[in-house]
Order: structure tokens, then sequence, then C-alpha cells
């Protein structure tokens, strides 16, 4: 049988194709996030791995709600610190990102206390993977990214491929809002997620459509203040 070209290890241009692993934290909306991201990263070679010891490129998609949340995720870059370094002793390079609320939240901070980590990305700006990963490859210097940005990631993520949708199953999530503007006192969502902002009815039904067609039979809408 002959390979699949979009599952087999090299690209169109003979390369080796580069491999990305996501570990998510928290909320069902990291769920489609952290899928989104996985997403926008095909069109540059990548694809999906089951674990970090297969991966070039290792995102942490992090969740600030739970107790807690900001330390499991220190944890787990002491871990991948050690994978790093094995790596680099074999002459290969490994990317660790932290991305989702806890990044959002932390800043800066989360390479003070870990060197280890290339790129800091709040759920706003994942978007723009591929870019932050070439300017890293290109020698640039570690990138901190949690501003809220003007232009609407949605419009910038590509479709999913319709094999990688099969391959996730019949139930999909879709984000049809995101950010709250109520700022309760005990809740982070404001900080970590930004202002209310719902997206277009007719792009949600146009990603509806497509879940749809790739043969998604149940889904879920998401958002942290839908009855907006």
């Amino acid at each position: 049988m002959d390979e699949d070209p979009a599952e087999g290890p090299e690209n169109g241009s003979g390369a080796p194709r580069k491999k990305i692993f996501v570990k998510t934290y928290g909320c069902q909306m990291n769920v489609y996030d952290s899928a989104r991201m996985v997403d926008v990263m095909a069109p540059s070679g990548y694809t999906e791995v089951d674990q970090p010891e297969d991966a070039d490129i290792v995102i942490l998609n992090t969740c600030h709600i739970r107790e807690k949340a900001a330390e499991k995720v220190y944890s787990e870059l002491g871990r991948l610190r050690e994978l790093k370094k094995e790596k680099s002793g074999r002459g290969e390079d490994l990317v660790i990102g932290v991305a989702g609320c806890v990044a959002q939240a932390e800043g800066e901070e989360i390479r003070r206390r870990a060197p280890a980590v290339d790129l800091v990305l709040g759920p706003q700006t994942y978007h723009r993977l591929p870019q932050y990963v070439e300017r890293l490859s290109n020698g640039g210097p570690g990138i901190v990214e949690t501003e809220f940005p003007a232009d609407d990631k949605f419009e910038a993520l590509p479709a999913p491929e319709r094999r990688k949708t099969l391959a996730r199953g019949a139930t999909a999530f879709l984000t049809i809002q995101e950010g709250c503007d109520k700022f309760c006192t005990f809740c982070v969502v404001p900080y970590t997620r930004g202002a209310e902002f719902s997206r277009p009815v007719s792009r949600i039904l146009d990603e509806a459509k497509a879940l749809a067609d790739a043969g998604v039979r149940e889904i879920t809408l998401l958002g942290q203040n839908v009855n907006a």
C-alpha cells in the first residue's frame, strides 16, 4: 500500500517531517485551542505526536482556574528541561512553549523561573505560533507574547484537515464566544481570556458544517459567557 504523504516521515521537499506535542490542561476550550494549535502548525510541515520524547516542539496549553495550576506547570517544565538537555546531547533541538491562561497570567515570570522555556503565549495569540517558531529556528531570542491583539485569531486559523477531524472522532468542540466583561472578584477570566467577544454566526456555521462534512455527529458549543 502506498504511504499517505500526510503521515509519512518526510514532507514534500524530502526533508524529515517535524513533530509537535501539545499537552492540554483544564477546560474544554483548551481542548479546542490545543487542536487548533496543531492545525495552525500543519502548513509548516508539523504533524502531531503522542509523547513529548518524539517531538520537536512541546506546548503546554495551561489552565489558571484550578488551584495550584501554575505549580503543576512548573513541575512539568522541570521534566521537559531534562528532556531538552538529553536531546541537546544527541544534537537534537527541542522548543518548549507554554500557552493558555497560566502563560497569560504569569508572562515573563515563566521564563525567569524556567529558562528552558523558549515561548510563552496567551490564548489570544496562538494563531501566530508558526511565526514565533520560525523566529526561534532562525536563532531569535525567547518570546513572551501576552498582549491582547487587535486582529481576530479565528480569522487567521486555517480550516482543519478533514483527515485530522475524522481521526479526532465523532464529537467536537466549537468555540463561539470568548472572554467576559463582568470582572467578578473571584474570577480570572477577564484577565486571561480578555474582553467579551462573540464570533460571527456565519463563521460558526461554516465551521460547524465543515465538522459535519468530516463525520462529526455531536458538536459542543463553547464560551466563557455564552448567554451574552
